[in-house]
């Protein structure tokens, strides 16, 4: 596969799984994750850092549902 139909899967794959039901699903990460709420607890460095890994697994899932394949397409062809 090329890169361009490994990126074009990759967000097939996320779109799918993540709209209609998938959407509830999502809801659910995106608040178990701490999408929108700060990662940081006082006095628990260690808490901090599991609290911002658990956010940039939602952010990763963001970043392919957002992510646009026409200008990577440009970009690609340029």
């Amino acid at each position: 596969m090329t890169r361009q139909e490994i990126i074009e899967q990759r967000v097939r794959d996320f779109t799918e799984s993540f709209t209609g039901s998938g959407e509830r699903t999502l809801k659910e990460l995106s608040e178990f994750c701490l999408e929108k709420r700060s990662t940081f607890v006082e006095d628990s460095a260690r808490k901090s850092d599991f609290n911002e890994g658990a956010r940039s697994v939602i952010l990763e899932i963001r970043h392919w549902l957002d992510y646009d394949l026409s200008k990577f397409r440009k970009e690609e062809n340029e």
